[in-house]
């Protein structure tokens, strides 16, 4: 019943926001736009899509580890199969799935593996962000006083202190690791019994993935695949308004992609609906981009940056010769191991 509810809340969303994106609308005229498309653009956009799936391949490695990290494919395997079901799944299914498949096929451990995921998602928040602040900051004297933009700057200043709060609790974690360990396992005592060990573990593994800082060679590597994925997700939007013959400054990518990211909080399969509403709102405010266009707009920006990924995934799919419920299998009966204890 509890599984019937929330399918049926979330089919009702997508038709919501789907509803609300193409309202006034003319169909025809936005396949028109999408036919005009340039063909070379769309596929460098695509192509900057995956180069930015294999960043996440090399610094996932590097946190893994740096003397035993795990191969290059299997961590490519387990990287693009967790991210094609984030994409396509209401859900960050993803991120449980990532950890249970590499750990399948290497000697990384589940709960390694997920403390790293933590890692990955802090280190995506400073990208993201850093770029959407860098843009605001730049342009803070070229919307007047327009009242969205006034949010945005707001916006900004929040997600400036949310950086600066974090690394200064990364910082405690690095200094004050035994009192802060202390302090996780006092709060872990309102978690039941069972899952304890597996709290504790993981709190373990995210710590020791900070450790990082103390390896300059490899800290660099990571730092440099941040800014190179970062840079790719955002670069794909700008590859498509090219495409479109409506270019756009290439900083303008970064307030796009900074803002079109809440739309993906909707949960939506795949963020249908809410980020193409969010893509939408964006252009016509911002950009001068009528109903018809930034309608074009924003499906093209979701087949860039959601294509590659599928597409790779269902490939190593059948490759292995897995089916879909082989990984949530494979995910489910991980974590329950973890649950129990480490064999």
């Amino acid at each position: 019943m509890k599984r019937a509810l929330r399918l049926t809340v979330i089919a009702l969303l997508t038709i919501l926001f789907l509803g609300l994106f193409l309202w006034n609308s003319n169909l025809h005229d936005v396949w028109s736009i999408i036919r005009g498309t340039s063909m070379p653009w769309f596929v460098g956009g695509l192509a900057v899509n995956f180069a930015a799936l294999l960043l996440r391949t090399v610094r996932w490695r590097k946190l893994l580890g740096d003397e035993n990290a795990p191969g290059f494919y299997p961590t490519f395997f387990a990287n693009t199969v967790g991210y094609m079901l984030s994409t396509v799944l209401p859900v960050r299914a993803g991120d449980v799935a990532r950890p249970a498949l590499i750990s399948r096929r290497t000697n990384v451990r589940f709960t390694e593996a997920l403390g790293t995921v933590l890692t990955e998602r802090i280190l995506d928040l400073y990208g993201l962000m850093i770029l959407f602040i860098y843009y605001v900051v730049r342009h803070w004297n070229s919307y007047g006083g327009s009242r969205a933009f006034l949010l945005i700057k707001s916006g900004a200043i929040g997600g400036a202190a949310t950086l600066a709060a974090l690394t200064f609790f990364m910082a405690g974690m690095l200094m004050f690791r035994s009192v802060i360990r202390r302090l996780h396992e006092w709060v872990g005592k309102a978690v039941p019994q069972r899952f304890r060990e597996s709290w504790m573990r993981f709190f373990d593994a995210f710590a020791e993935s900070l450790q990082l800082t103390r390896r300059p060679g490899a800290l660099l590597t990571v730092v440099g695949a941040t800014a190179g994925i970062w840079l790719c997700l955002t670069g794909q939007f700008w590859f498509i308004v090219v495409a479109m013959r409506r270019p756009l400054p290439f900083d303008a990518s970064f307030f796009i992609c900074g803002l079109s990211t809440i739309g993906m909080i909707v949960p939506t399969p795949g963020g249908v609906g809410g980020f193409h509403k969010a893509c939408q709102m964006i252009l016509t405010t911002f950009y001068g981009f009528d109903i018809d266009s930034s309608v074009a707009a924003a499906l093209l920006f979701h087949v860039v940056g959601t294509l590659p990924v599928v597409a790779t995934g269902l490939i190593l799919f059948a490759h292995q010769g897995m089916r879909w419920k082989d990984v949530v299998k494979t995910a489910d009966s991980e974590a329950g191991q973890q649950t129990a204890g480490d064999e």
